[in-house]
């Protein structure tokens, strides 16, 4: 999959663009949030059981629930932005007295670029929606998928609720990394004024029932605004 770092196109899109620009702009911006979202292969690292960590460029903390620890090698850094998966603590540090998450799932954050809209600092409705109708899109499935290729991947169902568009996603491509269930949960946000992707990602189908699924995603939200 491509990395964050190899797509440059700033979301930030305060200056006015034509129709097609925008789309054109928001759509590249998304798409970088997509694909540094894809499961790495490999986990375990030299620094183990850390629950959270700080990405540098953007300033921000990036932290689990109680259970879930940082895999190191999955780590981006970068100016812009950066990338944070999380395991269960004791399968990352490979410790079987270290502590273990309560849900059988993987978590992962994605940090991109300054990009809010409004004086508080929060995604408006207008723009969940925008980011809702292009992940709808060939081109936006193209993206969270894990082959590139739209046909791979189809959204079981969007909604909007507060300051958060959630993405039940079905793909059914491989990536090659840890075996992880086809179907899982992408949240889109803002974190302290930059647009942010989370995703909850069981590690077995049918193992999170939806609503499990959704209030894992919520308390990982929490926990990273508070941690900052």
């Amino acid at each position: 999959m491509i990395g964050m770092q190899q797509i440059t196109i700033p979301l930030a899109m305060r200056t006015v663009f034509t129709p097609s620009i925008l789309r054109a702009r928001l759509g590249l911006s998304l798409a970088a949030l997509a694909l540094a979202g894809c499961v790495p292969v490999g986990m375990n690292g030299n620094q183990v059981g850390q629950s959270r960590t700080t990405l540098t460029g953007p300033g921000l903390t990036i932290a689990a629930p109680t259970g879930w620890c940082v895999d190191p090698k999955s780590l981006k850094n970068t100016s812009n932005g950066g990338f944070v998966l999380f395991g269960n603590c004791a399968a990352i540090s490979e410790n079987p007295n270290d502590a273990r998450a309560p849900e059988p799932a993987l978590l992962s954050a994605t940090i991109g670029p300054p990009a809010v809209e409004d004086k508080n600092g929060k995604l408006s409705l207008t723009r969940l929606k925008g980011i809702d109708t292009f992940f709808q899109s060939e081109i936006g499935r193209a993206a969270l998928a894990r082959s590139g290729e739209s046909k791979d991947v189809k959204i079981e169902s969007s909604r909007i609720t507060g300051d958060m568009l959630l993405l039940r996603i079905s793909d059914r491509s491989t990536s090659g990394g840890p075996p992880t269930a086809r179907t899982y949960l992408r949240a889109i946000t803002d974190i302290k004024g930059r647009i942010a992707a989370l995703s909850v990602i069981p590690l077995k189908d049918g193992e999170m029932s939806a609503s499990a699924q959704r209030s894992l995603i919520e308390r990982f939200a929490a926990t990273i605004r508070a941690a900052n």
